[in-house]
């Protein structure tokens, strides 16, 4: 017998590698099944995590438009109970959407971008509501609640100085939502969550303004108010009688001084007190001289032909300088509709025997006075004396600080109040607010489509000139976005305006223009690096001069008007929207402020990417 039928039967190689393979077999099985099990396990814990946040984001932002509306209104009590109610619910949704789970589901195939962008969404309302909104609502608190007071023309700047380093942290925290939020691609997510996603990303855009405006006010105001030494600043009262690009010539000024949060009114002067000066103030720049003449720099009330405020203030400050001897940290603007805004929260004032409020404030300064007062420096004394009136009743500490912030507000959304600093740095942090009237440089105003306007009649007849701006049309073309506006002026001039109405108001036909007629330059200022094509004045074609200024091709237009006609302008502006670019997007209409329209309007119009 062999050695090997000794040992016995033998299982076969093949055998044992069958075993073992089969062996190997089930473990993969056990852990594919494992490893489904867990998927699913994972799975359901996200669609639970999921759901549950949902329904909480859905409960917060039910509740966030009572949030938004005490804000709006200056209720801090309110807005700071219904941030309350909304702050768990944030919190448990962001507490549902963070974690492990939601790291690795981000950055998954086919589902990695929704589960992200919901993640983000999440945290973005949570550090909205518990990091942004609560120094909001405290600083609302403090105009709504006598938190700031002002008492014999002294602001106390505590409040806002103990304010200022939460709103900042706030501006930063807001900063990074936006980067965040902002960086989410919509149109790689599901539908059903393509839609909230980009509602939400227009919503932290639209806080984000309202937060950096917080900030700027709590930062700037307390310097500007004298905080760390003595301001003064020169306040142009302008004539809408009369149109310039910003809203009409300076027909008087103010010099208002500020210490430690004490408002007073140092002096007041006509225009003429203030030049000319031949030889010119200063420079011009080159494309600011073709476009709109050198009298910029020798009249101050040509000053604010261009309608780009840190162009013409440091031009009338220094005219005020080389005048006065009075150095200026600033200067600021008020049209006659502005007063009267800010007439409806002081009150009436009494000038020369006559008692002007807020009814009656515009037809006063811009007919009445040129009825029944001698032209020239007599209408230039009232008008001067009617805006010192204003602002010293504004700033006696007598007037609701609500109401006075409510009129400040309401002009300055209508570009009828406008604000440079001389100091750089404040300038620099003014630039994209809307009191800047920066439409060179700022990057708010670099999509801005103006529509602009500047009286050549050398009369007052801009009190009998209505006037409509609108944007009519969008469309999307191969190069990008065009829009399309109208411009309506229509003369409301009495039919005998050029006998019956004082020479000084129709300008007796001193510049070329027939008594009782109004001629009116428009200047039609296209977005950067965009062109105006297209113009047509009454339905025909026509042409118009185009100057190159500040990144536009700016076109002019002259038209005249008989009394009792209207005259309509169409253009369009190209402007390209950039690669890529979809959904919704917004730009501002810049116009000149007269008394039948405000300066301002937001547009929303599609994206064309």
């Amino acid at each position: 017998m062999s050695a090997t039928d000794d040992a016995g039967p033998t299982t076969p190689p093949a055998s044992r590698g069958g075993r073992r393979a089969g062996r190997r077999a089930g473990r993969v099985v056990l852990v594919l099944f494992l490893l489904l099990v867990a998927i699913l396990v994972c799975a359901g814990l996200l669609v639970r995590d999921a759901l549950a946040a949902r329904s909480s984001l859905t409960d917060a932002i039910d509740r966030l438009p009572a949030v938004e509306e005490a804000l709006r209104t200056g209720d801090g009590a309110a807005a700071e109970a219904a941030l309350a109610e909304v702050q768990p619910l944030t919190a448990d949704a962001r507490g549902h959407t963070d974690g492990p789970l939601w790291w690795v589901a981000g950055r998954l195939p086919f589902v990695g971008a929704d589960a992200s962008a919901f993640s983000t969404a999440a945290w973005a309302v949570d550090e909205i509501t518990h990091d942004v909104l609560p120094p909001l609502t405290q600083a609302a608190a403090l105009v709504s609640e006598g938190g700031i007071q002002v008492q014999g023309g002294t602001v106390d700047l505590a409040p806002l100085t103990a304010a200022a380093p939460e709103v900042s942290v706030a501006a930063g925290t807001m900063s990074d939502v936006v980067d965040r939020v902002g960086g989410i691609d919509v149109s790689t997510l599901q539908g059903v969550l393509a839609g909230p996603v980009s509602d939400l990303q227009d919503k932290v855009w639209t806080l984000e303004g309202l937060v950096s405006t917080a900030d700027r006010a709590t930062t700037l105001l307390p310097a500007m108010l004298g905080a760390d030494g003595p301001r003064t600043y020169l306040v142009m009262a302008l004539n809408t009688a009369e149109l310039r690009a910003p809203g009409g010539i300076p027909g008087a000024f103010a010099l208002i001084g500020t210490d430690a949060g004490h408002i007073a009114l140092l002096d007041q002067a006509s225009t003429q007190d203030v030049g000319p000066f031949p030889e010119g103030i200063a420079p011009l720049a080159p494309a600011d001289q073709e476009l709109f003449g050198t009298n910029m720099a020798v009249y101050v009330q040509d000053t604010v032909y261009t309608p780009d405020f840190p162009t013409a203030a440091p031009l009338a400050a220094a005219m005020w300088e080389e005048a006065t001897g009075q150095a200026v940290d600033g200067v600021l603007t008020l049209d006659p509709v502005a007063l009267s805004y800010l007439l409806e929260a002081t009150g009436p004032v009494e000038v020369a025997g006559t008692t002007i409020d807020a009814s009656n404030a515009v037809d006063t300064l811009l007919s009445d006075a040129y009825t029944e007062l001698e032209p020239g420096p007599e209408t230039d004394a009232f008008f001067a004396d009617v805006a010192a009136a204003v602002l010293t009743s504004a700033l006696s500490g007598d007037t609701d600080p609500q109401s006075l912030l409510s009129a400040v507000q309401r002009s300055s959304s209508e570009h009828r109040s406008l604000v440079w600093s001389s100091h750089a740095d404040e300038q620099a942090r003014l630039a994209d607010t809307v009191v800047s009237g920066d439409i060179g440089a700022s990057d708010r105003a670099a999509d801005t489509v103006g529509v602009f306007f500047n009286d050549a009649t050398a009369g007052k007849m801009g009190y009998y000139l209505d006037t409509a701006v609108e944007h009519v049309s969008s469309e999307c073309t191969a190069s990008g976005r065009a829009d399309t506006f109208r411009v309506d002026l229509t003369s409301t001039a009495p039919a005998d305006a050029a006998t019956d109405l004082p020479w000084y108001v129709t300008g007796g036909g001193i510049s070329g223009t027939p008594p009782g007629n109004v001629r009116t330059d428009l200047f039609l200022y296209p977005p950067r690096g965009g062109r105006v094509v297209d113009v047509t004045a009454d339905g025909a074609l026509t042409g118009s001069e185009v100057v190159e200024i500040q990144e536009r091709a700016v076109a002019t237009l002259p038209r005249e008007l008989a009394p009792g006609q209207a005259t309509s302008v169409t253009f369009t502006v190209t402007s390209d929207d950039g690669e890529g670019a979809s959904g919704t997007r917004w730009f501002d209409l810049w116009t000149t402020p007269t008394l039948s329209q405000g300066g301002l309007a937001t547009i929303e119009v599609p994206a064309c990417g």
